[in-house]
């Protein structure tokens, strides 16, 4: 399988052999994902760089038609590549050999699976999807929906079966 960057993991392992610093890291990468996708990049010190050719290579194997693509990185390791793909905004992760990491897009409520969307209705009826972030990783897919209610901002964690798990809860000013 693809070695991934020393700073997210330094190798995967067989499905079903999660050594628990591996599990925290990948913790760590979905945190990281889902904080650029409430923040994108204000004040995050993340740097627009000129990105090698390995990697321009890679996201064109991975995401033919991409536009108006951009690359960052904080420490030459990891990096993100910005781009528009069938008019949805990506979000994509690289080591430094070009090895995909993992992806984000903001997607459409109605994109949601029906085991995630019945399962939102059934437990915050009175909440309004505000955002739809679908993150991608080894293979596994997890949607962070923003709900809005009355006085609070929810962000709830769910599986593509539909687990559903608070993620962080706010507030209203």
């Amino acid at each position: 399988m693809k070695q991934i960057s020393s700073k997210i993991s330094n190798h995967i392992t067989p499905v079903g052999v999660r050594p628990i610093g591996r599990f925290k890291k990948l913790l760590l990468l979905v945190a990281i994902a889902v904080f650029t996708s409430i923040y994108s990049f204000a004040g995050t010190g993340t740097k627009e760089l000129e990105a090698s050719s390995t990697l321009k290579s890679a996201l064109n194997k991975e995401f033919n038609g991409a536009s108006g693509i951009k690359w960052y990185s904080d420490d030459n390791k990891t990096f993100m590549a910005k781009f528009m793909l069938n008019e949805r905004n990506v979000t994509a992760y690289f080591d430094g050999e070009g090895h995909l990491l993992a992806t984000r897009r903001y997607i459409d409520a109605t994109n949601l699976p029906l085991s995630v969307s019945s399962k939102l209705a059934q437990r915050y009826p009175n909440e309004a999807i505000r955002w739809v972030v679908e993150f991608q990783s080894e293979g596994n897919t997890a949607y962070y929906v923003t709900l809005e209610g009355s006085n609070t901002w929810k962000v709830i964690k769910a599986s593509a079966n539909g687990d559903l798990s608070v993620h962080q809860r706010l507030k209203k000013a």
